[in-house]
């Protein structure tokens, strides 16, 4: 609701849903970003929401904790922007920003009194990456991300690109210039099949990118 923001846990072995949890919002204006999956950072989901502000919704699942968290920037600058929450290079959580072209890498770091704070680590350009001009950088837009790879679809006007971001290795995916978000799949298990005496034997992973 506008006031507050809330979830509930279901369990399939018990097969029943947890309580509410909830937790107030910053303002009556916060949304979700739709489209854009949570990451899992040791036992929290995070998720980006806008509330004018940068803020961090995580969600502990191990105490089944909603809290709203800020992010490493307090405004949007002047251009086209993108935020998407990832994981850092150490593990823990971490924002990727894009201004224009230029990409920022954030790290929260949290020191021996349990205080947060961001560290703004690696930056770099698309379009010196992509060696595109003017004319082509136009319109650069972050589909979607491979959060257990670190790796970004990027659109341009001249194509589709994925960029692993600790290497900043990048190659041409497609060469349409439709828009449309990328939902990664990173691991692909077969499902549980059945063996003999009515038993069945565990997933199997086929293959893990």
């Amino acid at each position: 609701d506008k006031q507050n923001i809330v979830a509930c846990v279901y369990s399939s072995e018990a097969g029943v849903w947890s309580k509410l949890i909830s937790a107030p919002l910053p303002n009556p204006f916060c949304y979700q970003f739709m489209g854009v999956h949570p990451v899992l950072v040791g036992d929290s989901l995070h998720w980006f929401i806008n509330c004018g502000l940068h803020k961090i919704l995580e969600f502990d699942l191990h105490r089944q904790i909603l809290t709203v968290i800020p992010g490493p920037l307090d405004e949007f600058p002047v251009g086209i922007s993108q935020i998407l929450v990832m994981r850092a290079e150490d593990g823990g959580l971490g924002v990727l920003f894009k201004s224009d072209c230029n990409v920022q890498l954030w790290k929260r770091k949290i020191d021996c009194d349990g205080e947060a704070s961001w560290v703004l680590g690696r930056t770099f350009d698309l379009d010196t990456l992509f060696s595109l001009n003017s004319e082509e950088i136009k319109y650069m837009v972050i589909l979607g991300l491979a959060e257990y790879n670190n790796t970004v679809f990027v659109q341009t006007v001249v194509g589709h690109f994925t960029v692993q971001l600790e290497s900043l290795q990048f190659k041409k995916t497609f060469e349409t210039n439709i828009w449309n978000l990328h939902q990664p799949f990173e691991s692909v298990y077969t499902g549980e099949t059945s063996i003999g005496g009515g038993g069945h034997n565990g997933a199997e992973l086929l293959h893990n990118a």
